[in-house]
């Protein structure tokens, strides 16, 4: 999933109350253990875009990263 750490950290309190939550939001895509998928994202402005694995243990375990997007010179 991508968004903010704040907004990344609340939602994965919440997968942990309700594993079995399923969503279908644009900024995510859930996959079973094995696949692979993806997301493709046009980003607007410039600066550190965060991304995590909201599966109860998965963000924990260090399934996270951010994304450092840079302005173009268009």
């Amino acid at each position: 999933m991508i968004g903010t750490e704040k907004e990344l950290k609340e939602h994965y309190e919440v997968m942990k109350k309700n594993p079995e939550m399923e969503h279908s939001d644009p900024n995510m895509v859930t996959l079973a253990a094995g696949k692979t998928g993806e997301i493709v994202w046009q980003f607007t402005k410039a600066g550190k875009v965060d991304f995590a694995c909201l599966q109860p243990g998965h963000y924990d375990a260090g399934m996270k990263g951010a994304v450092n997007v840079t302005k173009t010179g268009k």
